[in-house]
């Protein structure tokens, strides 16, 4: 038998119907509220864009410095 035969089920999460896992742990949106998810989301790829813009600029910045 291959190692790919077996079942690997650490990464699966089972969601009971009180939005809770096996554990009593709250499930992401387990009670179908996405607007936390959503603005979460939103908060985040704004700080990824703005990080971003900084980060060119600071390399810019440093190749000036260098140049």
């Amino acid at each position: 038998m291959s190692c790919l035969a077996i079942l690997d089920t650490r990464d699966k999460v089972f969601v009971i119907e009180d939005g809770t896992d096996r554990m009593g742990i709250p499930t992401m949106a387990g009670n179908g509220d996405m607007k936390a998810h959503v603005a979460t989301y939103s908060s985040v790829t704004g700080m990824m864009k703005w990080g971003a813009v900084g980060c060119a600029l600071v390399v810019a910045l440093v190749i000036w410095l260098i140049a």
